[in-house]
């Protein structure tokens, strides 16, 4: 089986990967900034970490693998992937396989203002996107983000006339807010022969995806099919987009593994395992999906990872 090391495990992500992958019988190592984090009790060992943004993080990295053997790294946030991008050589050389997107599909897909041009210059629909103010529609609503993923945090929705007088705020892109509609997420896995789609209308709550309902319209297919040639990609993204007046407005695509990886699995649509098997030169089966309806819930757990008798 494979060694694996899975990175902020006790994040959503992070715990989802870790359950796949402890399921499929591979061996799992994790690590994570704090010193007690969810599913440290199932991998074969962990460790805490220093930060991404720490200069230290890359050799800690490099050096923690290569003295356990480790061949795999998993790295589900984008700092972390921002990081490891510009350094991947070094991996590589060591004999450490990366799960991140190509260096041109990072460049695109960190920065959602680059993102939604992007979009529209390939025919799709997005939010309109500026980083300057300039004459917005006084009562129409916008949201300001950073224009590189941070979560949900540092989000503003507010009226074009407060937007003109407050400015945007330093580093964040400002977007029309797609109002009154329904928020979709759409998992998508290309390798050289297929082409892997699952959708899930989302309900969240403080950021994570705490409701989701399985979706199956051949529009959303032919739309992530249209996203994964103008990308040319290989491996796994994941397109959030709101749908109103018929149109499907993309707003953001995750160049990772994403939350509701725990949710696809499931169901059969198994990202994680496909893109380490193209990581590994071997094929991917074609996802077919056998359920009519499916709604899935994240409900709350509770366990002790450390526990001392007096």
């Amino acid at each position: 089986m494979r060694r694996i090391l899975v990175t902020a495990i006790s994040g959503d992500i992070g715990n989802g990967i870790l359950k796949i992958l402890k399921e499929n019988g591979e061996t799992v190592f994790g690590c994570d900034v704090n010193a007690y984090a969810a599913g440290m009790d199932i991998t074969e060992q962990f460790w805490q970490c220093p930060y991404a943004v720490d200069t230290a993080y890359p050799d800690w990295l490099l050096d923690t693998c290569t003295q356990n053997k480790i061949g795999y790294i998993i790295p589900t946030n984008e700092r972390e992937i921002e990081r490891l991008d510009p350094v991947r050589e070094r991996f590589l050389a060591a004999g450490i396989k990366l799960m991140i997107q190509s260096p041109e599909v990072l460049a695109l897909c960190l920065d959602k203002h680059k993102t939604a041009c992007f979009l529209k210059e390939t025919g799709l629909d997005a939010p309109d996107s500026r980083l300057e103010p300039g004459m917005l529609e006084p009562d129409r609503l916008y949201i300001s983000k950073p224009c590189r993923s941070n979560g949900s945090k540092n989000i503003r929705i507010a009226d074009g006339k407060s937007f003109m007088r407050t400015g945007i705020p330093e580093g964040c892109v400002l977007q029309e807010y797609i109002d009154d509609a329904y928020e979709y997420t759409i998992g998508l896995f290309r390798n050289e022969q297929i082409t892997n789609v699952i959708v899930f209308r989302r309900e969240l709550k403080n950021g994570y995806s705490y409701l989701v309902e399985l979706v199956t319209d051949p529009a959303f297919t032919e739309l992530a099919n249209k996203v994964a040639d103008a990308i040319h990609l290989q491996g796994y993204i994941n397109i959030q987009l709101r749908r109103k007046n018929g149109k499907n407005y993309i707003f953001e695509i995750n160049p990772r593994i994403s939350g509701t990886v725990r949710f696809r699995d499931m169901l059969g649509f198994r990202d994680v395992l496909w893109w380490l098997d193209l990581l590994d030169g071997n094929p991917a089966p074609r996802f077919i999906n056998e359920y009519k309806e499916a709604v899935g819930i994240r409900e709350l757990n509770e366990k002790f990872v450390k526990t001392v008798r007096a």
